[in-house]
């Protein structure tokens, strides 16, 4: 069997699933965004026979494509889907006949699910990596996550979860630097033993205190929402320090792309009620956009004019 895994590139748990997948399996990988799926799907190296795909949620726009995409690749080679976002019990039946096999549960990160797909392949470090994942995904206190956790020095693997998060934050824009981590990670080098992990993780630590400051003078406030315009890759800090800044229950922070639409991260305190994954899925969905994610945090990518018009309607929900 020849893999190749398509795996989430914005974040610690998309990178930590591809490397326990390249390290349990072997071949090859490639890092995409949510919407650049379906181009890395047309993208698979023809000698592929098994496809892993990890944290790359489909929302409801985007699913028929991406069956219709997936459902021909299962013809000639086999198919895992390994995610923790929202999936509908519809959505999840459709993917099931195909004969694609799904290890799905919203309740785990996708790095921890990828190491129980795979433990029987992998080393005992490798749930360093698992638990890598469920820290920066804050969902460390998962029944899996918070069991294994129990098990290691808990300082340790923050320390180490923190260096590896704030390293892709500030080389977000950089493929190869993403696709080194990966290949570190699978031959489970440890985050500040890899080179310039340490150098990357300071720098963002330097651009979050800066942040701290800016946010308070260029962030909005829209009723219980706070939003903000940023030039950041990692939009998700953004969104967080937006929280803070306006004591609001929901942060957003956005930044342009070169077609003429803007990305999206959510954020959101325990004072608010709705599931911000699935309700930026419908809303960006109204708006000629998509989006997706968990109840706490989530994403989406709409045209620039309707940036306003989906705040708006999100605020409503609030």
């Amino acid at each position: 069997m020849v893999n190749h895994c398509i795996s989430h590139v914005k974040d610690a748990d998309g990178l930590c699933s591809a490397a326990l997948t390249l390290a349990a399996k072997g071949g090859s990988f490639s890092l995409a965004d949510y919407d650049q799926l379906i181009v890395e799907l047309d993208a698979i190296p023809k000698e592929t026979t098994e496809l892993v795909l990890c944290d790359l949620g489909t929302d409801p726009s985007r699913f028929p494509d991406f069956r219709d995409r997936i459902g021909a690749l299962t013809k000639r080679l086999s198919v895992t889907y390994i995610d923790h976002h929202y999936l509908s019990e519809e959505m999840k039946k459709e993917l099931v006949e195909l004969g694609i096999r799904i290890v799905h549960d919203v309740d785990e990160c996708s790095s921890m699910l990828t190491y129980s797909t795979f433990k029987a392949l992998l080393p005992t470090a490798s749930k360093y990596l698992a638990l890598y994942g469920a820290v920066t995904d804050y969902m460390d206190s998962s029944p899996l996550a918070g069991k294994m956790m129990e098990r290691f020095d808990r300082q340790f693997v923050l320390l180490e979860s923190t260096l590896l998060s704030y390293s892709i934050s500030n080389n977000g824009r950089h493929p190869e630097y993403l696709e080194g981590l990966v290949r570190a990670l699978s031959r489970m080098e440890v985050p500040h033993t890899i080179k310039g992990v340490s150098e990357a993780a300071l720098r963002q630590a330097e651009t979050v205190r800066k942040l701290e400051g800016e946010v308070g003078s260029k962030g909005h406030v829209l009723g219980k929402l706070a939003y903000m315009e940023t030039e950041q890759s990692s939009t998700g800090n953004v969104a967080k320090l937006l929280l803070g800044a306006f004591s609001v229950q929901v942060g957003v922070s956005y930044r342009a792309k070169p077609d003429g639409r803007v990305e999206m991260s959510l954020r959101c305190t325990s004072e608010c009620r709705i599931h911000l994954g699935q309700t930026i899925s419908e809303i960006a969905g109204r708006h000629g956009g998509n989006g997706g994610g968990h109840a706490k945090a989530a994403g989406c990518t709409v045209p620039v004019a309707e940036v306003l018009p989906v705040l708006t309607e999100l605020e409503g929900r609030l």
